[in-house]
This record gives C-alpha cells, sequence and structure tokens, in this order.
C-alpha cells in the first residue's frame, strides 16, 4: 500500500539548498527532484505572512481569508478540519510530528501527533510523547533549561525506541559545536531536529501510517539570524540537514510518495535596513515589572505572547497601557483582542537598533528599555510570499496556491470530499 511522507521544512530557501546540493549528497538528491512553484496571496504587511498562518492554510486546504488563524496558538478557534482529521473520518490512518499551530482534534485514526511547543492548548498523544513536548514546551516559553527531570524522561523515552546509542554516538559533535559555536541556540536546534528524527522515524516504523507529517525548523532559524556568506554556522546546520534527508530516504519504501513544502520562504536581508529582533528576558514577570494585573501569560516563539485576566476591565486597561507605551516616539507594541473579553495578544513591533540607555514609556512611567528586554539578533532573512515544494510525484502542476498542496495529498490517499 502506497504511503506519504510530507516533509515540513520550514521556509527553506530553494536558491541556498540549490547551492547547498553541489557539496552535500543528500541536499541534492532533494533538489533533483520534481519542483512546484508556491505562492500566497498575504503580503509582508497584512500580518499573516508567518509560518503559523501558512502551515495552517496548508493543513486546511484553505487561504488565510477564510481559516483566519491569525496566531500561534489559536487553532482551538479554527472553524474548518486539519487534513489528518478528514483522513480519519474515512479510515485512514496518520501520523503528525511537530506541525506548527495544528491540533489533533478529534483525529481517531491520527496514531501519533506531538504538536508545536508553543501552541499551550494542545497535548501530545500517545502520553508518553508528553515526555518530549514539555521539556521542549518549558524551554521556549521560559527561555530556560529544562529540568534534570524532564531531561531524564526524555532520555528514557529514547530508551524505550532503542535510540540511546544513536544519541551517544552524535554527543561529540553536539559538544564540538557548544564549544565552537560558543553554545549559540542554532547548535541545540540544529541537534533537536536530527534527534526528532529519528524517534519520528521509529515511531513512523512502529505505527506505519498512511500519511506522516515530520515538521523541522532549523533552517528557517538559521536563515532568520546566520544567512551570512562563509557563516559556518549555517554550514554545519546544513551538514546536519543533509544527514537528516539521508534518514527520510532510506525511510521510503518503494511506491512511497515524498512531498517536502517550505509553505512559505525567506530572502536574505543583508542589504535591508537593520531589523533587530526584541524580546522580553522573562515573559512571566513583564506584565508584573510594568504594572500590569495580569493572571497568565503565554508566550510565543520570540516577541510575541497571549495575556490572560480576570475581568475585562483589567483586559482593557492592559490593552489601552500596551497600545499607548512608545520608545523613541514610536509605538513599541502591536495588539490585538479577542471575542473573550479576557484575553490580549501582543507583540513587539519596534525593530530599530538603539542605545543601551534608552527607556520606553509605559502608563504614564518611564522604564530602562533594557532591564526588561534584550536583543537577539539582527534578522538576516524574512519572509516572502512563495514557497516551493519538491516531491517524486509526478502529477503536480508547476505552481499552485500553497494550500492547495492539501487538495493533491488527499487525491493521492483517495480522499473523498462531500
Amino acid at each position: 500500500m502506497q504511503n506519504i511522507l510530507l516533509l515540513e521544512l520550514n521556509e527553506f530557501n530553494v536558491d541556498l539548498l540549490k547551492t547547498a546540493a553541489k557539496e552535500y549528497p543528500n541536499i541534492r538528491k532533494l533538489v533533483s527532484l520534481h519542483e512546484v512553484q508556491t505562492h500566497t496571496d498575504d503580503t509582508y504587511e497584512s500580518d499573516f505572512l508567518e509560518p503559523w498562518v501558512q502551515w495552517v492554510s496548508v493543513h486546511t486546504g484553505r487561504p488565510s481569508a477564510e481559516h483566519q488563524i491569525k496566531h500561534l496558538g489559536d487553532v482551538p478557534d479554527l472553524g474548518t478540519e486539519q487534513l489528518w482529521e478528514a483522513l480519519s473520518k474515512q479510515g485512514i490512518t496518520s501520523g503528525v510530528w511537530g506541525a506548527m499551530n495544528a491540533s489533533r482534534a478529534g483525529a481517531e485514526k491520527c496514531l501519533f501527533f506531538i504538536p508545536d511547543p508553543w501552541t499551550a492548548s494542545e497535548r501530545a498523544y500517545p502520553e508518553e510523547l508528553n515526555d518530549l513536548l514539555e521539556p521542549l514546551r518549558f524551554a521556549s516559553k521560559s527561555y530556560a533549561k529544562p529540568k534534570m527531570a524532564q531531561i531524564g524522561k526524555i532520555f528514557k523515552l529514547f530508551s524505550s525506541y532503542k535510540l540511546l546509542g544513536k544519541v551517544i554516538r552524535e554527543a561529540p559533535r553536539l559538544c564540538k559545536n557548544i564549544f565552537r559555536f560558543r553554545a549559540a541556540h542554532c547548535v541545540f536546534i540544529s541537534f533537536l531536529d536530527l534527534l526528532s528524527t529519528e524517534l519520528f522515524l521509529a515511531y513512523k516504523k512502529r505505527y506505519n501510517p498512511r500519511l506522516s507529517v515530520l515538521f523541522l525548523n532549523s533552517l528557517a532559524h538559521l536563515q532568520h539570524h546566520h544567512w551570512h556568506a562563509g557563516s559556518s554556522k549555517l554550514q554545519e546546520g546544513l551538514s546536519y540537514m543533509d544527514q537528516i534527508l539521508g534518514r527520510l530516504f532510506d525511510s521510503l519504501a518503494e511506491g512511497d510518495l515524498f512531498f517536502v513544502a517550505n509553505a512559505l520562504s525567506q530572502k536574505n536581508t543583508h542589504e535591508e535596513h537593520p531589523w533587530i529582533l526584541y524580546r522580553q528576558k522573562d515573559p512571566q514577570s513583564f506584565p508584573q515589572a510594568v504594572g500590569m494585573a495580569c493572571k497568565r501569560v503565554e508566550p510565543h516563539m520570540t516577541h510575541d505572547a497571549h495575556l490572560y485576566f480576570d475581568n475585562a476591565e483589567q483586559c482593557q486597561t492592559a490593552k489601552e497601557a500596551l497600545e499607548g507605551a512608545t520608545l523613541l516616539g514610536r509605538r513599541l507594541f502591536f495588539v490585538e483582542t479577542y471575542a473573550d473579553p479576557c484575553k490580549l495578544f501582543y507583540r513587539i513591533c519596534f525593530t530599530d537598533p538603539v542605545s543601551q540607555d534608552v527607556s520606553f514609556t509605559f502608563a504614564g512611567k518611564s522604564v530602562r528599555f533594557f532591564d526588561l528586554f534584550q536583543a537577539i539578533v539582527q534578522r538576516t532573512g524574512k519572509h516572502i510570499p512563495y514557497g516551493t515544494v519538491f516531491t517524486n510525484a509526478s502529477n503536480l502542476p508547476p505552481s499552485m496556491k500553497n494550500h492547495e498542496l492539501f487538495h493533491y495529498i488527499a487525491r493521492e490517499l483517495r480522499v473523498v470530499f462531500s
């Protein structure tokens, strides 16, 4: 029986991969597959040209104008079926690993599922996978190292699938890169993508779903942070990706279909005005530090979060304070409300370089900016509305909207929509 593997290789730049193909054999094998150009109508200024929006489009077969999911963590508000839900209704099995802004929902035939670590409403399935999800979620939301007890559960999970040997064999390379790159985040992200792939393949082998979905983010991170000519961090990340692709190619049985999509891509920004990514040093304590009466904080990937309040009055007061906050006379935060009167979304929208002694205004008070915030990186890549699909399927058109990939995969699996 023909199975499908969908690799969601987030935001990869196709020209970068084609250049890397000269050196890396599995990347060369990837870019030799049939190539499809994709695009979206969303623009950079629309606030919809984000991976957590565009992947929802791919998963539902609907553009953002229809599904209206705009932020990480908004998936409980999704009013349309995801691909694995549609498959489940027709008795077709799936396995979903790390998909961004996704939920298992009612898909009983989704045999294993692990959400992205930023979507707090979702849990992994089966239950044992939460031993992997919880430390990743802890690290991504608190910007702190996982606790030893959490790390111990990860080792136990890998051991149960006889993968500890592979972890041990990869450890010297990790240690070398930690020293070489001074513990840069990209070192751990590439290493995690490799280990995540190994565990995903173990689940794929055990459950043998008709559709398997694997999301990987290391290339997107490298392009945003380290996309410089001759960057050794970028080259090391590409080397890891070549290793990952080799493992995925080896896992394919004869007749299996392989789709590699990015949902959207990035372009290099080395000739643009410097764009600095700032984030809170501690997202959980930020509301209290500026005097907001916030009940709960759900941080997202970098510089944004959902805030929850005890009542609508507190929420409205916080909204006005956030909207009125300025840095050097310019707006510091982008704010959005929800039908829920006790919920807010906010994002740091200031991106210019500033001096270390600068202050911002918040609710009539002046606060030293770098007491609460830190500069993470001068961005080296930004989103564009064009993407690419590589596949060994021969019947895809040369170009399509990114959300239309849903329908081609569903067709291959003989899904019938009413």
